[in-house]
């Protein structure tokens, strides 16, 4: 007689602090499409019922859990010491008591899924003994995808017909150049640009009240949408010309991948932490001149525009939904056969 396997449990942690315009977000929510269209796992409110428990946040909820439920407990890690850096208030003078408690934190886990090679790097620096696995984020390219219709309808929605459209996706806030993007956008001003994101912490974001000044007195053909809903996001890339993000530090952004995903041309600071996850596939500046100087040329080389768009498409293959999941699901298994022994 054959034996029916249940279907394998998983609990996801992701505490309400998160948010809900984020990449952390995009990760739980693409996580758990994945997950809910497999035959052979099923994911449970209950924590008790769980044969494996999947952290994306690491608050209190988390540390109370993860004393009685270690044997079962994946985190992945999504925030190092420098994502505080620039996001919010005052993060230089309890930056070390943070770096404590994420060393903790990561360390009540089983194993800990690190976003890039370079997030691995830091928390083994920091003091992380956990088993650390490397494992970036994923993009769903049946939901994110150049699409005409989508195109028209977004861009109908905001007024704009034949404009080149430079776009970026994020929260607002210091670290993710917020500045660079305003300036930029006044020494480019026969290219729209638009900011799709806001300010979920509001006054516990860093520099919240310049930040407010800088946006009402920024220049006319910037378009601040303030926090969208997660499934309009391909609308607003679909709309795009090309993606920008002159962010000083991201430990894999999300955006990068559903950017590409949709064969955005990636325009990005010059960091260090980009060549080991985004390999040769985007462009990179360091200044606002070599922004002007980049986005020029994507807007009036027809052949340069193709080029990066191309080379776009390349890095959306490398992160594709179904690689991630059989990486992860070799997590749940290791877990699973642990905790039976």
């Amino acid at each position: 007689m054959m034996t029916v396997m249940k279907p394998i449990r998983i609990h996801i942690i992701a505490e309400a602090f998160v948010g809900k315009a984020n990449g952390v977000t995009t990760a739980i929510l693409e996580l758990m499409d994945a997950l809910k269209n497999d035959p052979n796992y099923t994911v449970v409110d209950r924590i008790e019922d769980a044969d494996v428990i999947h952290a994306h946040t690491i608050g209190l909820d988390y540390m109370r859990l993860s004393g009685r439920y270690r044997n079962k407990l994946i985190v992945s890690a999504h925030v190092v010491p420098d994502s505080f850096d620039g996001s919010l208030r005052l993060s230089r003078l309890w930056r070390p008591l943070a770096t404590m408690y994420l060393r903790l934190a990561y360390n009540r886990a089983q194993t800990v899924i690190a976003v890039s090679p370079t997030v691995k790097t830091v928390l083994e620096r920091i003091g992380v003994r956990t088993p650390i696995q490397v494992l970036c984020n994923s993009v769903d390219r049946q939901k994110f995808k150049p699409s005409t219709p989508l195109r028209n309808t977004f861009r109908q929605k905001y007024g704009i017909t034949d404009a080149f459209v430079v776009s970026c996706m994020g929260q607002i806030q210091p670290r993710k150049g917020i500045y660079d993007f305003i300036q930029t956008a006044r020494l480019c001003p026969d290219i729209q640009f638009m900011w799709v994101g806001g300010t979920p912490f509001k006054g516990l974001t860093a520099d919240y009240n310049k930040l407010k000044k800088a946006i009402k007195n920024a220049p006319k053909n910037i378009i601040f949408t303030g926090i969208v809903d997660f499934d309009d996001m391909p609308g607003y890339y679909a709309m795009s010309d090309v993606f920008f993000m002159p962010s000083y530090h991201e430990n894999f952004a999300f955006a990068t991948i559903e950017a590409s995903a949709v064969h955005l041309p990636l325009l990005l600071r010059d960091n260090p932490e980009y060549p080991s996850s985004l390999f040769t596939h985007y462009l990179k500046a360091t200044t606002v001149a070599g922004f002007c100087d980049a986005l020029t040329s994507l807007k009036n080389d027809p052949d340069c525009l193709s080029h990066w768009q191309n080379e776009s498409n390349q890095l959306a293959e490398t992160y594709s939904r179904d690689a991630y999941m059989t990486h992860i699901k070799k997590a749940y298994a290791h877990i699973v056969s642990g905790s039976i022994q």
